[in-house]
């Protein structure tokens, strides 16, 4: 029963090839018509050569021939040839355009057809073997529609004029013995053809698997190296090409026997036709032209016969690859999920109220995933969905874009069952930040511009600047036509999070999804990504998926996900009180956190970058004369110092070089240069060419966030005229002294007794900071940022305002000035005494003159450059400070 459906199955296939490729040489009939006209004409002139041989043999072969009369004859003889092989040469010229339109038609209607169908099918299927059989499928139907086509029709063209030329001009035992030729060599073709055909399946299906594991092992190759399973890659390839040689081994042999009984029949056929040719010139029946023609028409039929098998074969083995393409072409979704429904109308966001009525979902019967899921959220407020990992969240997610189809209850925007809805009016109604943005390798303008493809350059700008993004961009070599790599690998998860951001902002969704945006990112990152996902949330709809329950905290509503239920809804504090789930997972986060920035403070410690450096090209002195590369190292004139695990921080640079010493060619320079830039050391190795060598996504990634434990970046930068990858890191604020000896505290050093508050966005220098004021005995308020710094400042009394502000002048996103000032208001609003207003500080790593100008101007009592040596620090802090009066 299962076979007989199969070959029904496989016979619907052929007829729907057999249509469609009508379709398409209708679509170009009259170059089909100009090409099958060329055609003819080609092949009668071929037929027409071996008779004009045989006039001219016959004409010398009488001794009264006419001298003039042979030339005529001759000169047809060679016309007949060239046109012969110039009508044919003109017909592929012209039937070209039906070949090659026809392909690319049919390779961008699969490519269509791909990407319409639904999750569910590109779950089940391999990359490697659905690129494998577009390609093959669309040089099958290149090959049936060009060579088969031009092949077999004017093979028989030429055999049927042949045949009825030996017909009306000889004996019937020479149409006999041909005839039984041709029947012999059909019939054994075909039993043999088809006998072949299941080891050419079996190859097939064999290559398909082999190409789907290469494409898989090479696309996840860092997981194979951090495994060590090299030799279980190799293995498990080596079994699958095992059975492929046994396979082609088997195809061959077959394939053997096929044209050694082609060759036999053929050499029969041959051998029978010139023995009765021979005994008709012997008995006077027949002239020597006439011998020359038989021989000559009977070895251009048999030829074609080679010709012919060879197509039928090659005609076999491109139909069974055209038959895994129309599979795809014939694969069909789900009505409601993956294909609208026939009444399915746009859909029509007023407000963007998304409502989940009892959904219930499993990817399988088997696998229930979501069970009675039931919320609403609001127009204009964010939805937080948080819960531990195989909870559902990303789910919910996928069924609002209606990638899935829940398998019970209903999900509706503002009443409107997605169901009865078209899936590109929904999905343009939403728009997704999602955690791990996968760009395409093409500019930042295009990736940029997908969020909305007929967006202008202008457009696009406008929604960089939105995003943050603007300032990068315009320091590359290329600026928006920069191009990002390969899933976006020279640029860091913060940049391709922005790219995002932008995207999202450019497509201007009424609803908004956050699925785990920031969860890959570092915590620096993470803080200033998060500003900008919260400006991007304003005024919509949003859903925010979360693993950091940190990033929800101001969320209107919060879902608590535990094995695909909701256990618990509310809002932040509202849920911390139940004690549940919730205040669970915030106080194992908060233990977790404090763990990490122990770990950090232990593994941190004052670095020299000059010593760094100088263990660093130590370290590359093979690598540098096995690679015959010339390394120069560019160091400022002081040493500066930046927080971190000098292991770490080694490693960093050592891979940056490493990367630039191979991919340079012998004797060519490679220069390590070290820079100040502000609050922060630039770090970046240079090489001849304008592109940086490349990174792997992985390598990218490690680097990234090796330097984030350090409060620096991993990004790309334009250097000298060149791209370069660059690692930044923030200085250390303060001047290190010797361990052994501490600073002294006299009476009039040390800080008892007062507060310092410390604003500083570099978590490694705000602690370095903390530090060094907790030695010499000041209290210590440390802030993030100005927005946190100015929430305490106006939530707590004046009277208990720390002594003195030291301010970072460059904060991220903020600007220290700005922060001072809207303090300074603060004070005003509270009516405090000029004299009793909280002194301040600038600490910045701008050390032009018009820096510190600026600073008094903005109110600041004193301005000191990074690093500043310990005992001055405290010295001037001593200098503005009052004490908390009694």
């Amino acid at each position: 029963m299962m076979t007989a459906s199969t070959e029904i199955s496989r016979s619907q296939l052929r007829n729907r090839i057999v249509s469609d490729l009508a379709q398409a040489i209708w679509k170009f009939r009259l170059q089909t018509l100009a090409a099958v006209t060329l055609m003819i004409a080609s092949r009668l002139a071929v037929v027409a050569v071996p008779l004009m041989l045989k006039h001219v043999i016959d004409e010398f072969s009488r001794p009264t021939a006419n001298a003039v009369f042979p030339v005529f004859v001759i000169l047809t003889y060679v016309l007949m040839r060239y046109l012969g092989d110039v009508l044919n040469e003109a017909r592929d010229v012209i039937f070209s355009i039906v070949t090659q339109h026809t392909v690319a038609s049919f390779t961008e209607r699969t490519f269509s057809h791909l990407h319409g169908m639904g999750a569910r099918f590109h779950a089940q299927r391999e990359t490697g073997a659905v690129v494998r059989d577009v390609q093959k499928g669309a040089d099958g139907i290149g090959f049936l529609l060009g060579v088969a086509i031009f092949t077999i029709v004017p093979t028989l063209i030429e055999i049927g004029t042949v045949v009825a030329i030996m017909v009306s001009q000889y004996a019937r035992t020479f149409t006999i013995a041909i005839g039984l030729t041709f029947v012999g060599y059909a019939v054994y073709t075909l039993i043999f053809t088809r006998y072949r055909m299941r080891f050419q399946r079996a190859v097939n299906r064999l290559e398909a698997q082999s190409d789907s594991r290469l494409v898989d092992s090479l696309l996840n190759y860092e997981t194979v190296k951090l495994f060590a399973s090299e030799d279980v890659e190799r293995k498990r390839l080596s079994t699958v090409l095992e059975k492929w040689v046994t396979a082609r081994t088997a195809n061959q042999r077959a394939l053997t026997i096929l044209h050694v009984g082609q060759s036999t029949v053929i050499t029969i056929g041959i051998g029978a036709v010139m023995l009765l040719a021979a005994q008709h010139v012997v008995a006077g029946t027949m002239s020597v032209g006439d011998l020359v023609l038989v021989n000559a028409y009977i070895v251009q039929v048999c030829a074609p016969l080679n010709t012919l098998g060879f197509v039928f074969r090659e005609t076999n083995d491109a139909i069974v690859n055209v038959e895994r393409m129309f599979e795809i072409l014939l694969a069909r979704g789900r009505r409601g999920e993956d294909v609208d429904e026939v009444e399915a109308k746009p859909l029509q966001v007023t407000v963007g109220e998304i409502e989940f009525e009892h959904v219930n979902f499993g990817y399988d019967p088997a696998r229930q995933i979501l069970r009675d899921i039931d919320f609403r959220a609001h127009p204009g407020k964010k939805l937080a969905v948080v819960g531990g990992s195989g909870s559902g969240k990303s789910t919910l997610m996928k069924l609002l874009f209606r990638l899935y189809q829940p398998t019970a209850g209903v999900i509706t925007i503002d009443g409107q069952d997605l169901r009865h809805v078209t899936q590109k009016s929904l999905r343009e109604a939403i728009g997704i930040v999602p955690q791990d943005t996968v760009l395409f390798n093409d500019t930042i303008a295009y990736n940029i511009a997908y969020g909305r493809p007929s967006a202008t350059r202008a457009d696009v700008v406008r929604a960089a600047r939105a995003a943050q993004l603007d300032s990068f961009i315009e320091r590359l070599p290329d600026h928006y036509d920069t191009r990002v790599g390969e899933r976006g690998v020279r640029l860091s998860g913060g940049e391709r999070q922005r790219i995002a951001i932008a995207r999202a902002i450019l497509k201007d969704p009424r609803i908004i999804v956050f699925d785990e945006a920031t969860s890959a990112l570092d915590t620096r990152s993470e803080r200033a990504i998060q500003s900008e996902l919260d400006r991007l949330a304003q005024g919509r709809t949003s859903i925010v998926i979360a693993h950091r329950l940190s990033t929800v905290v101001n969320a209107d509503w919060i879902l608590v996900m535990e094995h695909g239920r909701i256990v618990e809804q509310g809002q932040h504090a509202e849920l911390i009180e139940r004690e549940g789930v919730y205040a669970r997972m915030w106080s194992l986060q908060s233990q977790q956190g404090e763990l990490a920035q122990v770990q950090r403070k232990v593994s941190a410690q004052p670095v020299g970058l000059n010593a760094l450096i100088a263990g660093v090209v130590d370290g590359l002195h093979e690598e540098i004369v096995e690679h015959g590369v010339q390394l120069y190292t560019m160091m400022p004139d002081d040493d500066l110092r930046v927080t971190g695990d000098p292991g770490v921080l080694q490693l960093v640079i050592a891979d940056l070089c490493r990367t630039e010493i191979r991919a340079a060619d012998r004797g060519e320079r490679v220069e390590l240069r070290v820079e100040r830039e502000a609050n922060q050391v630039r770090v970046c190795v240079l090489g001849r060419r304008a592109q940086p060598a490349p990174l792997s996504q992985k390598q990218a990634r490690r680097l990234e966030e090796a330097l984030s434990e350090t409060g620096g970046t991993f990004t790309v930068g334009y250097v000298d005229g060149h791209l370069a990858y660059v690692a930044m890191m923030p200085l250390r604020p303060v001047v290190d002294t010797d361990e052994h000896e501490p600073v002294e505290t006299d009476a009039t050093g040390n800080l008892d007794g007062l507060c310092v508050m410390v604003l500083d966005d570099q978590e490694a220098a705000r602690e370095a900071l903390g530090a060094v004021l907790e030695t010499t005995g000041a209290g210590v308020r440390l802030a993030a940022s100005g927005k946190e710094a100015l929430e305490w400042l106006a939530q707590t009394p004046t009277e208990q305002w720390p002594d003195a502000l030291l301010c970072d002048i460059v904060l991220g996103e903020e600007d220290g000035y700005k922060v001072l000032r809207r303090v300074r208001e603060l004070e005003a609003s509270r009516r405090v005494s000029l004299d009793q207003r909280m002194p301040a500080i600038a600490l910045t790593g701008h050390t032009q003159t018009e820096d510190r100008l600026r600073a008094q101007m903005a109110g600041f009592q004193m301005h000191m450059t990074k690093p500043v040596p310990t005992e001055r620090l405290i010295a001037a802090i001593r200098q503005v400070a009052v004490p908390t009066e009694a």
